[in-house]
């Protein structure tokens, strides 16, 4: 594949010269979301950059949101990556999600839902839209306040006209 990029890079690392900021940053993520912890030079090393951009990088993605937390051992993503993870394969295989939920009293609930849309919304904060078994009604969930989530192998059925009106109507504006 070198060969059909000109001969211009050895290999297919990802460097400076050809990722932009915004695929330098999401390159970083990918890499913590594949090999675990990483420290700031590894992280430098694999995309071609300085420690001293690493740095700056972590920090605007965990003003962003980004679940990104040092330990001693290097950076890693938190658990909340884990969860979108879990909300993005119930919503591709349309499977029922089991969450456990901190609601804004700090209560948690355990319910069983199933998942239509997940979306940016105001804040910089993510939502997702389901049908709530527990209630029985559609709800709005912040996925930051989703502490646990596990895809069952249930599978429901595609939404009628009338809940994918309800939902459409739940999204935040």
């Amino acid at each position: 594949m070198a060969a059909e990029l000109g001969g211009k890079y050895q290999d297919l690392s990802l460097t400076a010269r050809n990722v932009g900021v915004m695929d330098r940053r999401r390159a970083l993520v990918e890499e913590l979301r594949s090999n675990g912890q990483l420290s700031a030079k590894d992280l430098a090393d694999r995309l071609g950059v300085s420690k001293r951009t690493v740095i700056r990088d972590i920090a605007r993605l965990q003003g962003e949101g980004v679940p990104i937390r040092l330990d001693p051992a290097g950076y890693t993503i938190d658990g909340a990556e884990e969860v979108k993870r879990a909300i993005d394969r119930a919503l591709t295989g349309r499977r029922v999600l089991r969450i456990d939920y901190l609601n804004s009293k700090s209560e948690v609930s355990t319910r069983d839902l199933e998942p239509s849309i997940m979306l940016g919304g105001r804040g910089g904060f993510w939502y997702l839209v389901a049908w709530c078994r527990l209630r029985e009604d559609v709800r709005v969930f912040r996925v930051d306040r989703i502490t646990r989530a596990e895809v069952l192998d249930e599978r429901y059925p595609e939404p009628d006209k009338q809940r994918l009106s309800e939902m459409t109507s739940a999204l935040p504006l």
